[in-house]
């Protein structure tokens, strides 16, 4: 109930939108850390040799870094 009335107040006061954009933001932005992170410890192929290769380890990469923002995520929001 209390959940309800917050996100009823931020919708009439046109506070929802800018706070949901920066909730994406702010993923994105942890998103993209990950991934350097990720890079650091587990280095791509070379791209020019191993399209296929880079593709799969790009993708793998990427997963990883939005399944741990999301469990990030899911832990903060239970708080």
């Amino acid at each position: 109930m209390e959940l309800q009335l917050a996100l009823d107040d931020m919708i009439l006061t046109e506070t929802l939108f800018p706070h949901l954009w920066e909730i994406d933001e702010t993923a994105h932005r942890r998103v993209k850390q990950i991934m350097t992170e990720l890079l650091e410890r587990n280095p791509a192929p070379d791209k020019s040799i191993q399209q296929l290769a880079w593709v799969q380890n790009m993708s793998s990469l990427k997963t990883q870094a939005e399944e741990i923002v999301n469990a990030e995520h899911s832990v903060r929001f239970r708080q």
